[in-house]
């Protein structure tokens, strides 16, 4: 029994003739069973196929039925001359009409694998080709998230929540201004608990948001509570699209003082959705916020219920126009569109905020197309070389499709300045693109089929990431999967450097696979560096500042403290800085100031803790004082005072009043009681210089 043909329609078949005059035999017979067939084997609901019936199609589909009927009938009692009648045919031409039966049910069975490689093969197109975009996304969130984190913890933020002082808020619009220009931010602004805006980038702008209350926007409301928060949608002063991540700043008790947020347009993440004809970033509701067509921007992929319309429509997320919806129904991923007259296979990808997603459409007409040429082409030339033939253009053009979208997924990541690479379920790489080897060191050559514990992963930490790569190979599940990590990552020369690693899951025919997104952070981890050493450095003398003396006293007195040591702390202050203020000018202030610092350096060594703690004050940690004791440091100290003022043209001589206390391991003190004791005595000498004086 063929195939295609269920045994439940041979009895109905049986009956039906039965019942039939032998005369009306010749007029319902094949109508009847070319229906059945179609319907049996191709579906019932196929329009594609019912409007393809042509002539010879309907010719062979009868044949192959009565050829099927004229053995079934042989064994039916009281037929048998009804079969002569019909079937008065000689034997001869079953073999070809067998071999049509055969070829045909080959095409039948070949075209379904074609439509089906063909398929797969746009679907896994699409698939990659969204998996690129919401990667590039998902980097470029990571990086404003990671960035408002670090800004709140900065040391000139919180400062500004509880003084509230000008001071204070001038070093935090520094530290904004820094950040947002650090990370191309669009505006970095600081908000109290309440929402009220107290410092911001764009503070000097006619859009400032200083004075305005955000404690509506949900990333406000979710920082707030000691979470991180982001929030996509149109900015309220700006009007322009924009993402928003918050982070709450908290004092050492763990209170929430304020919350610090960035706004990135997102104009530029964009550009990489032009590459498609139909590319959207959607909300959960289904809302285009970016879209490849700038016209569908703030439309709805689907219709929206009356409540969540007026929701959306009143939160001013997404502007205050009606959502017009593009399908009647909501898409889901793999599932069929149709747009504008034409098909599309749907990719959708969740990115992980809050139900966002990347919806890639890929045009799909050419897998109707396929299948119709494959079916007309078995059924009007039924011969084994065009059947082969269709099979090799079929199997190649599926082959291209693979080689088109693998060369496409090469071109766009190739754009990307992060290294991308997959690794497979045995841990060894099957992707590298060109960024990958920039930051690496390593060809795609050198790097495809090898296992990435041993090219990229430092020896110290390979057992670990071999433990954990384990359970991912079962479950596509991981400590790191979906989170950003900060490491240490291996070059090909040998040199470790710092880096980011975004980790995510797919699978891939049963199998998990690995897609790792690697950016080189050594010139961020340097301007780090940098903004801790601006953070307690006096930019004036070049001398530690007072949080610079402070944390680095701390430390020293501990480790006299466990050495049993002791250490002498010397406050000084200029002598009649004022008068030369008012005399000679404050920049001449600001040198006699840069010279007391240049006499202290030269007095102390490079082993002690020299900082301007303010104004004309400053303080000397002499860690090891053993070998020169108070007096000597004093006559030292008087000495240079005595060679600096010896200089020709002077326009004053400087004077520096000083007082000094002595830390006692047997008798510890703190370092502020040892700077309250320095500077009462220095006070006193200061009022015994003015009394000489007088």
């Amino acid at each position: 029994m063929p195939a295609f043909m269920p045994c439940t329609t041979i009895k109905p078949l049986t009956e039906f003739m039965s019942i039939l005059p032998p005369e009306r035999l010749d007029y319902h017979l094949p109508g009847f069973i070319f229906y059945e067939i179609i319907d049996s084997v191709l579906g019932r609901n196929n329009e594609r196929i019912r409007q393809s019936k042509s002539h010879v199609l309907r010719l062979i589909l009868h044949i192959l039925c009565i050829i099927y009927l004229n053995r079934e009938f042989s064994a039916v009692s009281g037929v048998d001359s009804l079969r002569k009648k019909i079937f008065n045919l000689s034997p001869w031409w079953m073999l070809p009409i067998g071999l049509i039966l055969v070829l045909f049910i080959a095409g039948l069975l070949v075209t379904q694998v074609i439509r089906n490689n063909t398929r797969q093969a746009i679907r896994s197109d699409g698939e990659s080709s969204a998996l690129v975009v919401s990667i590039h996304i998902t980097s470029e969130l990571k990086k404003i998230e990671g960035a408002v984190q670090s800004l709140a913890g900065s040391p000139w933020i919180l400062p500004a929540l509880v003084s509230r002082q000008s001071r204070d808020i001038a070093n935090a619009e520094s530290a904004l201004d820094r950040y947002n220009s650090a990370f191309g931010a669009s505006v970095s602004y600081l908000m109290d608990a309440r929402g009220q805006t107290i410092a911001s980038s764009n503070r000097n702008a006619p859009d400032s948001f200083i004075g305005k209350s955000y404690s509506f926007r949900p990333y406000f409301q979710e920082a707030v509570k000691g979470n991180p928060g982001s929030y996509f949608g149109l900015g309220t002063t700006s009007g322009k699209r924009g993402f928003y991540a918050g982070f709450p700043v908290k004092d050492r008790q763990g209170k929430i003082q304020g919350v610090v947020a960035m706004k990135a347009d997102v104009d530029e993440m964009e550009n990489i959705f032009s590459k498609y004809p139909y590319c959207f970033f959607i909300s959960r509701s289904g809302i285009i916020f970016l879209s490849s067509k700038a016209n569908l921007v703030f439309k709805s992929l689907w219709p929206l219920d009356r409540e969540t319309s007026s929701a959306l429509l009143a939160s001013g997320q997404f502007g205050n126009q009606p959502f017009e919806p593009i399908f009647p129904k909501e898409i889901t991923d793999g599932t069929d569109a149709v747009l504008s007259g034409n098909l599309y296979l749907v990719s959708r990808k969740l990115i992980g905020h809050e139900g966002w997603s990347v919806v890639l459409l890929s045009p799909a007409d050419n897998i109707n197309s396929h299948t119709f040429i494959s079916i007309m082409a078995t059924a009007a030339v039924c011969l084994f070389v065009l059947i082969f033939s269709g099979i090799i253009y079929f199997v190649n053009r599926s082959r291209q499709i693979i080689r088109h979208g693998e060369k496409k997924l090469q071109t766009i990541t190739s754009a990307v300045q992060d290294a991308i690479m997959m690794i497979d379920h045995e841990g060894n790489i099957s992707f590298w693109n060109e960024a990958a080897e920039k930051v690496f060191g390593y060809s795609a050559r050198d790097t495809i089929g090898k296992h990435y514990l041993e090219l990229i992963v430092p020896e110290r930490n390979r057992e670990a990431f071999e433990k954990g790569f384990v359970g991912f190979r079962k479950t596509g599940q991981g400590v790191a999967i979906g989170e950003t990590m900060e490491l240490e990552a291996l070059r090909k020369d040998g040199t470790e450097f710092p880096a980011e690693l975004s980790l995510s899951a797919t699978q891939f025919r049963d199998q998990w696979i690995a897609v790792g997104i690697v950016r080189d952070i050594t010139q961020r981890r340097q301007n780090e560096e940098k903004i801790l050493a601006l953070s307690i450095t006096d930019q004036l003398t070049g001398l530690h500042n007072r949080r610079g003396f402070l944390a680095f006293a701390e430390q020293q007195l501990k480790l006299a403290d466990r050495n049993r040591r002791r250490v002498l702390l010397f406050f000084a202050d200029l002598d009649g800085l004022k008068d030369i203020n008012d005399t000679l000018g404050h920049k001449e202030g600001d040198q006699a100031i840069a010279d007391v610092a240049a006499v202290l350096k030269d007095t102390f060594r490079s082993s002690d803790i020299i900082a301007r703690m303010g104004g004309d004050e400053f303080a000397i940690l002499a860690i090891d004082p053993e070998e020169n004791n108070m007096e000597l440091i004093m006559n030292r100290l008087q000495a240079q005072v005595d060679l600096h003022n010896s200089q020709a043209e002077r326009k004053y001589q400087l004077s520096i009043s000083v007082g000094c206390s002595f830390y006692d391991p047997e008798s510890p003190s703190s370092v502020d009681e040892l700077m309250a004791s320095a500077d009462a005595l220095m006070y006193e000498q200061k009022r015994k210089k003015k009394s000489h004086r007088a």
